[in-house]
């Protein structure tokens, strides 16, 4: 069954790293992988910021090849794959780029710390956090509880003129019952019920598929999950 919904930009915030993508513990992985030495009297800042500085004493393509083994499961790329990335980074949006989109969220967490700890040497990072409003028009809690990408991506694409890539792109997509990419597309979905039946969606990706999002006021669409996700309508 498809619904109808109201939907309401309520905040768009550009981000060269996404909050949490790196932590101490992550930092405590860099310094060992990078032989800093004994660290076990620096205080939180101070492995963050050896850490930036141990990276940052590696060559570039060092440093890149060193995070993608860190961040990538074991056996998303090969050793080859990882070389040859290595050095695009330094001039290529791979989290937009790179022809397997399943790992653009990766190399934009690899790309936004390259980015800090080079002092910009590397390209500017450019996610978007967008946080809407979203009223059904009739009850629909189980969808929007857990929001599922492909259901995001036709709420969003309603809100965007035809010339936005998303629709160059994927116009059958967006139509059908079916929209397998819209999983690459759509980074994370945090819902929030507002208590009225309407609930706030804080949304991740990059600046790539999101920056034709703004609407200039609400707006009123019809969306819905693929056809393999119907059960979360229940």
């Amino acid at each position: 069954m498809k619904h109808k919904f109201n939907v309401t930009l309520q905040k768009s915030t550009a981000l060269t790293e996404i909050p949490g993508d790196w932590k101490t513990k992550d930092y405590v992985q860099i310094l060992e992988l990078t032989d800093y030495g004994d660290f076990d009297d620096l205080n939180e800042q101070e492995v963050k910021g050896m850490a930036v500085l141990s990276l940052a004493d590696l060559e570039k393509n060092e440093a890149a090849e060193l995070l993608m083994g860190y961040v990538f499961p074991v056996d998303a790329l090969t050793p080859g794959q990882i070389q040859n990335a290595s050095h695009e980074m330094e001039d290529e949006k791979l989290w937009e780029e790179y022809p397997e989109p399943a790992q653009h969220r990766n190399f934009f967490r690899i790309g936004s710390l390259l980015y800090r700890a080079y002092n910009g040497k590397f390209p500017k990072p450019d996610a978007r956090k967008l946080t809407i409003h979203v009223v059904p028009e009739q009850n629909a809690d189980g969808l929007m509880k857990k929001p599922t990408p492909a259901f995001v991506v036709r709420l969003l694409a309603a809100g965007m003129n035809d010339h936005a890539l998303l629709h160059r792109l994927y116009e059958d997509e967006l139509k059908s019952e079916y929209f397998k990419a819209a999983t690459n597309i759509i980074w994370s979905t945090k819902s929030t019920p507002n208590g009225d039946g309407s609930y706030q969606f804080d949304i991740l990706s990059s600046d790539y598929w999101l920056e034709a999002f703004d609407p200039a006021n609400t707006y009123e669409c019809i969306a819905y999950p693929d056809a393999a996700s119907k059960e979360t309508e229940a």
